[in-house]
């Protein structure tokens, strides 16, 4: 999980003038994560790979598994042995709506549902926040309890 961050909001410009956006040296969010820090050995996250792992963690989090944070999580785990049909489709893309809205430092541009082997792929076109990159995040729910994501980053 990662540390508590300060959100670049219009209300809450930690830049200049609204005109600035950082640049590709200067980071923005700092965080903290432990996982596959035995492959790299950093335990630091900074901006997208922060985001990132951040929406990850929201994703693979079961609602009501959180400590103190009962609304903290995902729904969709709930619904893997439900038939896809359009009403579950709905509330599929409603729920990652619900979680990628969540985070101020993310717009959701558009999300996809695919059955997908054992459970559900879901593909989202993301604008990252101060930045203005877009970028996908995919992510796999499987009936075996463990999702997997992608980023691709594009300019």
């Amino acid at each position: 999980m990662s540390s508590t961050i300060t959100p670049y909001s219009p209300s809450n410009n930690i830049f200049p003038s609204s005109s600035s956006a950082p640049n590709a040296n200067t980071k923005v969010f700092f965080g903290f994560s432990t996982v596959n820090t035995d492959k790299t050995g950093k335990t630091a996250l900074y901006d997208l790979d922060l985001i990132n792992r951040d929406l990850y963690n929201a994703f693979y989090t079961r609602v009501g598994e959180r400590v103190m944070r009962p609304d903290f999580g995902c729904s969709i785990w709930d619904m893997l042995f439900e038939p896809l049909t359009p009403l579950l489709h709905d509330q599929i893309v409603a729920e990652v709506i619900r979680i990628c809205q969540s985070d101020s430092r993310l717009n959701i541009l558009d999300t996809q549902v695919y059955e997908y082997e054992n459970g559900l792929r879901i593909e989202m076109s993301l604008q990252y926040l101060p930045w203005k990159v877009v970028a996908s995040f995919t992510a796999t729910f499987e009936n075996r309890q463990a999702v997997y994501f992608n980023s691709d980053s594009e300019t």
